[in-house]
């Protein structure tokens, strides 16, 4: 498995890279404000790394009282080890 998610996060873009490493750091979803304060990429670089993302299905945009974004638990997991 661990074989797997080194394909998988190898496959990233350095931005996709970036945006599921700082997502791994937090346990709760994060809005796209908070990662645009946290990360040092452009908003338009943030946007197309979270579509891409999403399309993945390693990120999952939750509705809130605001857009918010959550990492994949499994993952989250992977990254943390």
């Amino acid at each position: 498995m661990r074989s797997h998610f080194n394909q998988l996060y190898n496959r990233l873009s350095p931005i996709e890279q970036q945006i599921v490493l700082k997502f791994s750091q937090f346990e709760q979803s994060l809005s796209r404000e908070t990662l645009r304060e946290t990360v040092e990429l452009s908003s338009t670089d943030l946007i197309n790394g979270l579509q891409s993302l999403q399309k993945r299905y390693l990120v999952t945009k939750v509705k809130e009282d605001k857009t918010m974004f959550k990492l994949s638990s499994v993952l989250r997991e992977y990254l943390e080890n």
